[in-house]
């Protein structure tokens, strides 16, 4: 480490458990303020005051004024049954504490309500949106001359963006051949040529159906390119030739009628295209294929191992299958950090499976990463120059922050996290392990071409001759969106760094907890209890279940698992403080985790019929995003209290199960 680096004081980002910051962040958001008054008044300042000291007098300014006070206390006092995110005894959902930059740099921006839509209402937040893009794709490791990306609400839309320019691509080879076709008196002397997976080159009006769509991304767009470069002697020929293809693109005719020409222009029409998804996948993606018009029956869920992970065998072998019936794969999905388990693909394995297929089978699709939850993670992988790291370097520095009682992140995880860098798109969610506000996902890909064949124009946003940066709008879902998102995690990328001693530490720290958590469940000595942890996290997410003997059936041990989460949960009938600790509950249900939950329903003492029968085994859920859980420095050990208040709920679950 260079010796003017210091490494980020985790104690000097946040409010505190306690608000033991408070002076510093409300000095900070005095200071947004101030500088936000002192802004107005000095814009056209000739223009004088518009509301004087003698309106402010006015009866109905003074009750104006009263109301607002008095409905502020009244929201004030609403927010107090709110959720504890800030303090360690919260480990339930996917949400933690705010960095103060985050909060500082949302504030002071939201006075000034920027609209990322176009940069003619946000021209500072509109670079600062890029500039994040282009730091998360960095991060990553996307070459930063090729790569797009851009900030939305969630996970939710940037999954949903990223199939939605995947179908694109994937039938882009179609509508490239129908425009062909359709300028062909032009085009005589001056065949198209394209890139196949195995290598070899062919023209594309000499092949059929199922080889259109098994042309790789880059390679559908090198062609793309070439397409409208065929003509370099007329000038008009490159805008002829794109609205040429747009004509004839899926994004034109709708799924309805282009699979009316497909079945009229080809005698082998295609069983449809399906998305590939690991049994782990995000609900986000059913809603993906609903909203695309897919369909959600072509969603199909690739096995996981016991690991929670995308089993790359049973890709392989699921693929072969595709390719047998010549049924097209629009995308494959994995998943880095799952919602359940924070189980992390190995994906590094499933890419090869990919150039395997590729090469022997002749199929290939866009390999899409879901990294909502634990992309930032990759930041462990960086030097502050951005050099990747190697894994025995993080090891070493990480031994003191995020070592329980084996190193992490094995070579095997830290493997997958390098291999992000070979995905076509990736989702992270600034607003889950980035620690800023609602709303901040992120979407980004390795080539920034895919973004125009989904492009709509809006003639009042873009005009002629102004650079395609300056309308985000035009290449993407949402229309209006804050630039005070964008803003939020641009100050935080500020302060905390993507590297290994910046956001990677924070990281670390936070992974601590969860080793710890989890250690200290299987540690425990829990009498006639039987407490079953999930494998050894990935990521920050524990899970665990709990078995007694007097719970014969796998029904019994669910409902018991129901009434502890209803017992730490909050809910309308309970207050939160009422509450000392607060986790989640979830479902491995046996219709899509297969056979991967069995070593855990076997060590439970049931059955794989028992597990069918009950449709799946209920877990306790533990999301570990506090730094300070297990850092020491509090009255109270919180892991110590945790296992305690677990074991008090389970004993009266049992009694009400009586």
């Amino acid at each position: 480490m260079p010796p003017d680096h210091i490494p980020i004081d985790p104690a000097a980002l946040f409010l505190g458990p306690k608000a033991e910051n408070a002076d510093v962040l409300e000095r900070l958001l005095l200071e947004a303020l101030r500088d936000h008054v002192f802004w107005r008044r000095n814009f056209h300042p000739e223009d004088g005051f518009q509301i004087s000291e003698q309106d402010k007098r006015a009866p109905a300014y003074e009750a104006s004024i009263s109301t607002l006070s008095q409905e502020l206390f009244g929201l004030l006092a609403e927010l107090k049954n709110g959720v504890p995110f800030f303090s360690p005894r919260y480990v339930g959902h996917m949400t933690a504490d705010l960095t103060m930059a985050s909060l500082v740099g949302y504030f002071a921006t939201m006075l000034y309500n920027p609209n990322n839509v176009a940069a003619e209402g946000s021209p500072v937040t509109t670079r600062m949106e890029l500039e994040v893009a282009a730091q998360l794709a960095a991060m990553v490791g996307y070459d930063p001359d090729r790569q797009w990306g851009h900030l939305c609400s969630g996970g939710t839309v940037a999954n949903m963006e990223a199939l939605w320019i995947a179908r694109n691509v994937k039938y882009l080879p179609v509508a490239l051949y129908w425009a062909v076709a359709e300028l062909a008196d032009e085009l005589a002397d001056r065949p198209l040529a394209v890139r196949l997976p195995d290598g070899r080159q062919s023209f594309i009006g000499e092949l059929d159906l199922w080889a259109l769509l098994n042309i790789r991304g880059e390679d559908a767009l090198n062609s793309l390119d070439a397409f409208l470069a065929l003509r370099p002697d007329d000038p008009t020929w490159s805008d002829r030739a794109w609205k040429a293809m747009h004509r004839n693109s899926l994004s034109e005719l709708g799924f309805q009628a282009f699979g009316l020409r497909l079945a009229h222009d080809f005698d082998d029409a295609l069983p449809p295209g399906v998305v590939l998804v690991p049994s782990t996948a995000h609900y986000s993606w059913a809603k993906s294929c609903r909203v695309l018009g897919l369909g959600e029956a072509q969603l199909v869920h690739v096995p996981v191992d016991d690991h929670f992970r995308m089993d790359p065998d049973a890709l392989a072998g699921l693929l072969a299958e595709l390719a047998a019936r010549r049924q097209p794969v629009i995308a494959a999905v994995t998943v880095t950090g799952s919602t359940e388990e924070s189980a992390v693909d190995r994906l590094d394995l499933l890419l090869d499976v990919r150039t395997r297929a590729e090469r022997e089978l002749g199929i290939t699709f866009h390999f899409h990463a879901d990294a909502a939850w634990g992309g930032y993670a990759a930041s462990l992988t960086r030097n502050p120059d951005g050099s990747r790291r190697s894994h025995a370097q993080t090891i070493d520095d990480l031994a003191t922050d995020a070592q329980a009682d084996d190193a992490w992140p094995d070579a095997g995880l830290y493997a997958a996290i390098c291999a992000l860098e070979h995905t076509d798109s990736i989702t992270i969610d600034p607003h889950k392990l980035g620690f800023v506000p609602y709303p901040a996902g992120a979407v980004s890909f390795s080539d920034r071409r895919l973004r125009h064949l989904v492009a709509v124009d809006a003639p009042y946003l873009y005009h002629e001759g102004r650079s395609d940066e300056g309308f985000i709008g035009r290449y993407i879902l949402e229309g209006s969106k804050p630039g005070a998102a964008a803003a939020s995690v641009w100050l935080t990328h500020k302060v905390l760094p993507l590297d290994y001693s910046g956001h990677g530490r924070l990281v670390a720290l936070t992974m601590r907890g969860a080793l710890v958590l989890h250690s200290a469940l299987a540690a425990e000595h829990w009498g006639e209890f039987r407490i079953v942890p999930l494998p050894r996290p990935d990521l920050n997410i524990v899970c665990f279940a709990v078995g007694h003997p007097s719970m014969q059936t796998l029904e019994e041990l669910n409902e018991a698992a129901e009434r502890v989460y209803q017992a730490l949960s909050v809910s309308p009938s309970r207050p939160t403080r009422a509450l000392d600790y607060v986790l989640t509950k979830t479902v491995l249900r046996a219709e899509e985790y297969g056979e991967a939950a069995l070593p855990l329903v076997a060590r439970l003492g049931f059955t794989a019929d028992d597990y069918r029968r009950a449709g799946g085994l209920a877990v306790l859920r533990c999301t570990v995003l506090d730094p300070f859980l297990v850092a020491g420095g509090a009255r109270v050990d919180y892991v110590r209290g945790f296992l305690d208040t677990v074991r008090t709920e389970f004993e009266r679950a049992l009694r009400a199960g009586e």
